[in-house]
């Protein structure tokens, strides 16, 4: 079953975390900010918690970096583990989900580059977690129900 509300995508990275956000109704899904990251993921973790309290957010999209084979490496064993702080900063009403994000890098770069717009390091960042959120919801609008995998 769907739940109303906004949501988040994320696009985590050793240095920055990409953040998008939807409309209420999650129609529109637009970049939202960028934030540093952290050995312990403490500072991200905390503003992350943050915005989706301030947002009123009730699911936030974690984009899980798979091999094109579906296969797991060392990144997706970091954004289990940021995941897993992440859940435990915010509220029992927001609900975490992780989802193949495998090309939403590509995908803003190659978006911005049709556009004719020179995206910055940060900028691309969050066009990838709005490649993120926006596959997320499709894939809710398909299926009917929440997208990826429950934390």
């Amino acid at each position: 079953m769907l739940i109303n509300g906004r949501r988040l995508g994320l696009d985590y990275g050793d240095r920055r975390i990409g953040i998008s956000i939807s409309d209420p109704n999650s129609i529109i899904v637009s970049p939202f900010k960028t934030v540093a990251n952290d050995q312990d993921f403490g500072s991200a973790v905390a503003q992350i918690a943050s915005i989706a309290e301030e947002q009123n957010v009730v699911v936030v999209y974690i984009g899980l970096p798979l091999h094109l084979s579906g296969g797991e490496g060392e990144s997706a064993g970091k954004v289990r583990d940021f995941a897993m702080q992440l859940k435990a900063k915010v509220s029992d009403q927001v609900t975490l989900r992780l989802i193949d994000e495998r090309l939403s890098t590509t995908s803003a770069q190659r978006q911005a580059r049709e556009s004719g717009k020179k995206l910055n390091k940060q900028e691309i960042d969050q066009w990838a977690a709005v490649a993120i959120l926006e596959a997320a919801i499709e894939e809710e609008k398909i299926g009917g129900e929440l997208a990826g995998e429950a934390l």
